[in-house]
């Protein structure tokens, strides 16, 4: 496993350098002592992998399912319908993600054994009700589960290399990059990719191999700036796209990240200059997605609308498993069909205002134009004369 340093200093010291920072010497002694000490943990794992379950590096990851899109624009909901298709594909859920090795995986399994034979499984149940606690806010925002489907691309924390880090530290300066991996140097390309498809193939193993041809359901709006990468290091790759209006996702995207920034107590300068990044990611997001898409064959790729998606969960579903040539059992579309029977009508809480945190009328259409065209969004602005 490789750790990096570069981003890891430049946390450090753009860190110790703010005066703002609500709990600053807690966020200093995690990033001193705790990262480093986990870094080191998991590093021990992981190459203690390969001397206890060296299996897992002969496994194969075949045809996997990449859900990704703009943030706010239904990637998580899509990717929990997905993942109840336990016939198709296999997924990380929270603890996996932060327990990358199967002796890790493996350690936690025989402690929940153990709980339960011979502790009545209190221990569980402190867990769970301290998860409750800690999460009840972030769950306004997005449904955080220790034992739900997750973001995978968070397996990039434990090296210190994920674009996910701007969620906790505004640094666009020192970390705006890590993002877009498709225009990083071949090397880093290469170790980024070569340690998440590490990671796939443990947690694969963990599943028991592949005796059923599971494949990986990814879900990551932030992979968006590297498709062209997953498609040159897995060529059979597909993916599935969610896509809604982006008067209304990029607003609310904006308002959640510095409300958490400003909670933090980071820097005022730093969350302004993390908002505008945001903002102009976010539109370059929607191009680069369909840019990509475009160039893949029908079989290979799907879009999804967030109305069908929240409306008609079952017919959208369908949508792309057509696409896929993929066969839904009995007992996944009765599921299907409760979620669609539950389902109501959905209404953004972010109007879109010209004036606030979002882009501005003029520049969505001046970037966007075609894709409101495209996809029948109501435009908050006249057309500009040609």
């Amino acid at each position: 496993m490789y750790f990096s340093i570069t981003n890891y200093a430049g946390v450090v010291r753009r860190a110790l350098r703010e005066t703002r920072r609500g709990n600053r010497g807690r966020t200093v002694a995690i990033l001193l002592i705790a990262a480093p000490l986990l870094a080191l943990f998991d590093a021990v794992c992981l190459a203690l992998d390969h001397v206890l379950f060296p299996g897992f590096r002969r496994l194969r990851v075949t045809a996997p399912v990449f859900v990704l899109g703009n943030a706010r624009s239904g990637t998580t909901q899509l990717h929990r319908l997905l993942a109840a298709d336990a016939d198709h594909f296999f997924y990380f859920r929270t603890w996996e993600i932060l327990c990358p090795a199967i002796t890790q995986k493996k350690l936690v399994h025989l402690i929940g054994r153990l709980d339960a034979r011979w502790n009545g499984g209190r221990l569980a149940q402190r867990f769970g009700d301290r998860e409750d606690e800690t999460l009840a806010k972030a769950r306004r925002m997005h449904d955080w589960r220790l034992t739900g489907p997750e973001e995978d691309g968070f397996l990039e924390l434990h090296t210190f290399d994920s674009g996910t880090l701007t969620v906790l530290f505004p640094y666009v300066r020192e970390l705006g990059r890590l993002g877009n991996l498709d225009v990083a140097k071949p090397w880093q390309r290469r170790r980024r990719l070569r340690f998440y498809e590490g990671c796939v193939k443990r947690q694969l193993f963990v599943q028991g191999g592949d005796p059923s041809g599971l494949v990986l359901l990814s879900k990551n709006p932030g992979f968006v700036f590297r498709m062209r990468s997953l498609i040159e290091h897995f060529p059979d790759a597909r993916f599935v796209c969610p896509v809604r209006n982006p008067g209304e996702t990029i607003p609310s995207l904006i308002n959640m990240l510095r409300k958490g920034w400003l909670a933090m107590g980071c820097d005022s300068g730093d969350v302004d200059e993390g908002t505008d990044w945001i903002r102009d990611v976010q539109l370059e997001g929607y191009r680069y997605a369909f840019e990509v898409l475009d160039t893949l064959p029908a079989d290979r790729q799907a879009v999804v609308s967030f109305a069908d998606l929240t409306e008609r969960p079952l017919d959208a579903v369908r949508s792309v498993y057509e696409r896929f040539g993929l066969e839904m059992s009995e007992d996944y579309q009765a599921f299907l069909a409760r979620e669609q029977r539950s389902s109501r009508s959905y209404t953004s809480q972010h109007r879109y205002d010209p004036g606030g945190l979002g882009p501005s009328a003029e520049e969505l259409e001046r970037r966007l134009g075609p894709l409101f065209d495209r996809f029948g969004w109501p435009r908050a602005v006249g057309r500009p004369p040609a």
